[in-house]
Formats: structure tokens, C-alpha cells, sequence
């Protein structure tokens, strides 16, 4: 994600001495510099979690765990699409310079204070979380119950271990290599396709919070 906000940054951050020792104005630039590229960062991992689950297969050291190894990948996206909003909240608390400390930071505490609601920026920030927030069941079964659950992924798993019990004689239970390799082939990619969507309308809202965002900054960037 490449946003003009980043330029801005970059712009304010040159303007900057060698000395240690930081102006309020100079220390408000690097936090939400900082900050933004914690969202930014966190955007990226969500590809990188996408490009996992595609090549999960051939992580795996054996074919009777194949569907733990993609299970796996899958949990990471799922946590992780959760973690732009976090992050979104905690560069908003530098951007509007409330001063509120990292762990006091919540939904909350960020869209309901006043300065965020005078900047117009609440909405706009209540539109990333619903868009993280569209697996938050899944996210928090595997948070809070250490599992993600799916048939399709699940049958995935029995038919591989279910081949290694019978040796691979798998046909005396009705069932074929040819079978299982394309079920797991389109367990991989419903959710790729699912996945891709998400991350598409995830970015959509933080661009469009960040264009909010830039000329917040740059009116108290430019304070001296």
C-alpha cells in the first residue's frame, strides 16, 4: 500500500537534525510516521498470509499433515486481519495527539473521543473495523479455543491420516488419490478467494481513512 500520506512523512522527517534530542513537532512526526507504518506493514502481512495458504501445501514435511500445515496459515490470516484495526486505532491516538497510553487504546476509548469526532475521522475508522471484522467468529474461535473449524479442511485432514493407516490402500474405503488432491487444491482455494476479497475491502478503508488522515497531519506537522 503506497499512500501520499507516506510522502508527507518523509517530507517532515528531512527536515530533521542530528541531534538526539527531539522538538514536540519533530517527536509528533516520527510517532505517527511510525505508527502509520505499523498499518501499512500490517496490510503487507496479510498478502504475505494470503501467499502462505497458497503455497501451504509444499510446506508441509509429509501428505498426512498437509491439512494442519494449511489449517495453520489459514488461522494466521484470520488473526491477522484483525491486527489493522488495532493498529489503525493506535496511529489515530498519535495523529489526533490524545495522548492516551498504547494499552488504554480501544475501539472505544479512540471512536468516541471528541478530538477524533471533531476531525471526522470516527467513521471512518468504525468502516475499518467493520471491514477486519467480518471473520471475527473464526479469529476468536481459534484465540479463545485454539482451532479453526471447517468440513471441507476437516475431511481433507481424515481422508490424508485415513491413507497413511491403510498405506496407502485407500481405495478399499472408496476412496482415491485423485479425490483427495483436488479437495485439497479447492480448500485452498475458496479461501484464497474469500481472502483476497477481504484484504481488498480492508485496504479500501484504511486508503480512505488516510485520506482523511493527511490533512490532519499536516495541519499539526506544520505547528511550530
Amino acid at each position: 500500500m503506497t499512500h501520499q500520506i507516506f510522502e508527507s512523512f518523509l517530507s517532515d522527517l528531512e527536515t530533521h537534525g542530528n541531534d538526539s534530542e527531539k522538538t514536540e513537532v519533530e517527536q509528533y512526526h516520527v510517532d505517527c510516521w511510525a505508527t502509520c507504518k505499523a498499518v501499512k506493514t500490517s496490510l503487507k502481512k496479510l498478502e504475505v498470509a494470503e501467499e502462505c495458504i497458497r503455497q501451504s501445501y509444499r510446506f508441509s514435511p509429509n501428505e498426512h499433515e498437509m491439512a494442519e500445515y494449511i489449517e495453520f496459515h489459514i488461522e494466521n490470516y484470520l488473526i491477522r486481519s484483525r491486527s489493522v484495526y488495532d493498529r489503525a486505532l493506535i496511529f489515530t491516538n498519535y495523529l489526533c495527539d490524545i495522548q492516551m497510553a498504547k494499552d488504554s487504546v480501544t475501539h472505544i476509548s479512540i471512536t468516541t473521543n471528541r478530538k477524533v469526532e471533531k476531525l471526522g475521522l470516527n467513521n471512518a475508522l468504525k468502516k475499518i473495523n467493520k471491514a477486519c471484522a467480518i471473520y471475527r467468529l473464526e479469529r476468536n474461535g481459534v484465540v479463545h479455543h485454539d482451532r479453526y473449524s471447517n468440513q471441507e479442511l476437516e475431511w481433507v485432514d481424515t481422508a490424508r491420516k485415513a491413507k497413511l493407516i491403510l498405506n496407502g490402500e485407500i481405495e478399499s474405503i472408496g476412496l482415491y488419490d485423485e479425490v483427495i488432491e483436488q479437495n485439497t487444491a479447492i480448500v485452498i482455494i475458496k479461501h484464497l478467494d474469500e481472502f483476497s476479497e477481504s484484504t481488498r475491502k480492508i485496504v479500501e478503508s484504511v486508503n480512505s481513512f488516510l485520506d482523511l488522515a493527511l490533512p490532519v497531519y499536516e495541519t499539526h506537522a506544520r505547528k511550530t
